[in-house]
């Protein structure tokens, strides 16, 4: 029988606390046909595995990196592949307190939906922004200027239609995916999961941030403390930029305000 759903997670030497979200997983998804990749990118011991529950471990596929690779890299090799109906990429220090995954087929199940995630909140349930606008580099200079911004949604709005979902957690129809050919992995870590979103939404599909479902995320955004984060980001932003996709997202938005 073909999965349903074929979800992906990748520890950037997380060890064993990526256990909690593997277990949430797996507890959600324990009566769905399912695949279920953990890529351990740093050359961490996996030594925490043997201390999953043996159902789990039964499931869970194993992917080693000899050297590290980047987001996208790394999710299209777990899922490219899938015959699943659905996928997920999820971040390594997620936790899922509520059933998901029947409301989010069932979103992704429309014909015009290219992907979807609930709304991210840290653990102390402040909202995260993982359903946002097309970023403009007169926005980011001004957020870094004048201070951070607020949430564009909150809780109880219904499914929402964004320009872009962050990769902390995205669902698709794998269709789709692979209609896109996954990530552009010339990103190496910032920016893949805006360049998926617009080049879907180019192809006619939207992104949908389902507002009365809840993820927990502890945010935390390293992008300018260290620098090697604050490289990549500057060079996912440059390519980003210059693209295709985002300059038909760009035109677009501007043709509806004129």
């Amino acid at each position: 029988m073909s999965p349903i759903w074929s979800v992906s997670v990748v520890s950037h030497g997380h060890g064993a606390g990526v256990a909690r979200v593997l277990c949430d997983l797996h507890a959600q998804l324990q009566t769905t046909p399912h695949e279920l990749t953990l890529t351990l990118n740093a050359g961490e011991d996996p030594g925490f595995i043997a201390d999953l529950p043996s159902t789990l471990r039964s499931r869970l596929r194993v992917v080693r990196n000899t050297r590290p690779r980047g987001f996208g890299a790394n999710h299209n090799a777990a899922l490219l592949g899938s015959d699943a109906a659905f996928v997920l990429v999820a971040d390594p220090d997620l936790r899922l307190h509520q059933a998901i995954f029947d409301p989010l087929a069932n979103v992704l199940s429309a014909p015009r939906c290219g992907m979807a995630a609930p709304i991210a909140m840290d653990e102390r349930g402040r909202i995260e922004d993982n359903g946002r606008s097309l970023v403009t580099p007169k926005q980011l200079v001004r957020r870094h200027l004048l201070g951070g911004r607020g949430p564009e949604h909150g809780p109880g709005q219904g499914n929402v239609e964004v320009t872009w979902i962050a990769g902390l957690f995205i669902a698709m129809r794998a269709e789709v995916f692979r209609q896109l050919r996954g990530f552009d992995e010339r990103y190496y870590m910032y920016c893949e999961d805006v360049d998926l979103c617009l080049r879907a939404r180019a192809a006619g599909y939207s992104s949908l941030l389902m507002t009365d479902l809840r993820i927990e995320h502890p945010a935390r955004r390293r992008t300018l403390r260290r620098m090697d984060h604050f490289s990549w980001h500057v060079a996912s932003l440059s390519r980003l930029w210059r693209s295709p996709a985002y300059w038909a997202c760009y035109r677009h938005a501007h043709d509806k305000t004129d």
